[in-house]
């Protein structure tokens, strides 16, 4: 089968290369420019370089469009946001180049933190109470209301522009760096305190098909895993379950969880693919996006481990204090995602790809921390906040 898969500079789509190249797929990589890791790997048998769909999207749908009929791609997998715009023109694309991702209404509405939360309310999944602000007055009036909050647009991802009272990243921005607006609304949340659990899921037509359920031990100041060990939570594989047959799912999701004390609350959902790729075994991830997926859902045992070795030395290096601990993890039996033997051209191209944030820098001022603006470039060009497509 040729597969195309798309935002190959994000690290799960470089595993979904390995995986799909290994079991004997022809391999495409695209992404919006030619240092991103995944395009690098041995498996791959052609990359491209298109452009940003948030610069153009008439312009990107008409390039994905061609390489779908020259190289006669059977399916495109998508591995970021660019999910959002592949859906919502995928009756511009070739019938033949199937897209492996859900219908676009439901796409927006798992993306959106406050329709997401109505919808998982629905179903009788607990979350935290939350507030739709879509101005600074109301902004302000919701943090009133609630005595420990954390505060983000509606449409967001990875970390990036979180107002908080409470947890560690508590007074990173001020409520003056926050611009709510009618067209990128801000939700207000109740803090939970507990333990992050996160979910990988692959669904074919409303039926989980392979899941993987994680913690990230190790963080990179408090925005996002660099160490990730499956675990085994039968209340999260089963709300998992229950949404995406509830929605009729297609493609692959993710879902964000906080286990505490009252039980577990879902924080919010990605509908695309996220770390929990890692862990996930090639079979079972073949078998997720190619088989039938109408059976009962084949889950990754607990206790398998990968890690970013760079992000661990990074840590290092910039925190003393963690030292010991970073340590302990790169010379664990752990293996690094990037540098895989045999295939380890991705892990050049990891550090090569540090242009992107430069390049970003020069561009973008303001009070973010270097991770924040380090994870902001490395979105640039593929994300969606809600404009209309």
């Amino acid at each position: 089968m040729n597969v195309l898969v798309t935002s190959s500079r994000m690290p799960f789509a470089l595993d979904e290369i390995r995986k799909l190249g290994r079991a004997d797929h022809r391999v495409y990589a695209a992404d919006t420019f030619y240092s991103a890791p995944g395009s690098h790997s041995r498996y791959v048998s052609d990359r491209f370089e298109v452009t940003p769909p948030e610069s153009s999207v008439k312009r990107y749908i008409a390039e994905i469009d061609d390489l779908v009929r020259r190289w006669e791609i059977d399916l495109i997998v998508p591995c970021f946001e660019e999910v959002f715009y592949l859906a919502r023109h995928r009756a511009r694309l070739p019938a033949r180049g199937r897209l492996f991702a859900a219908e676009f209404p439901l796409l927006a509405r798992l993306h959106h933190k406050a329709s997401f939360h109505a919808l998982a309310r629905q179903l009788g999944l607990r979350t935290p109470a939350t507030t739709v602000v879509s101005d600074v007055e109301h902004l302000v009036e919701a943090l009133e209301r609630t005595p420990r909050y954390v505060a983000r647009p509606a449409w967001s991802r990875g970390g990036i522009e979180v107002l908080a009272n409470a947890g560690p990243l508590a007074g990173l921005i001020a409520v003056d760096d926050c611009e709510p607006t009618p067209a990128r609304p801000w939700v207000v949340q109740e803090y939970v305190d507990g333990i992050d659990l996160c979910t990988f899921s692959v669904a074919r037509h409303g039926h989980l098909v392979a899941h993987c359920t994680y913690v990230h031990p190790k963080e990179i100041e408090h925005t996002g895993g660099i160490v990730f060990e499956s675990v085994v939570d039968r209340q999260a594989l089963a709300w998992a379950r229950r949404l995406v047959e509830a929605t009729g799912y297609h493609g692959q999701i993710s879902l964000d969880f906080r286990r505490g004390r009252d039980g577990l609350v879902v924080l919010e959902c990605n509908p695309r693919p996220t770390a929990g790729v890692h862990l996930m075994p090639q079979w079972m991830l073949i078998e997720g996006i190619l088989g039938h997926g109408d059976g009962v859902p084949m889950v990754v045992p607990a206790g398998v481990r990968r890690l970013y070795a760079s992000a661990l030395v990074r840590d290092a290096l910039l925190h003393p204090r963690q030292l010991r601990s970073d340590l302990a993890y790169l010379f664990s039996d752990a293996a690094d995602i990037y540098a895989e033997a045999g295939d380890r051209l991705p892990a050049l191209f990891q550090v090569l790809s540090y242009g992107q944030v430069l390049s970003y820098r020069l561009r973008h001022h303001g009070p973010e921390r270097s991770m924040t603006k380090l994870m902001a470039a490395y979105f640039e060009g593929i994300r969606w906040n809600g404009e209309p497509l």
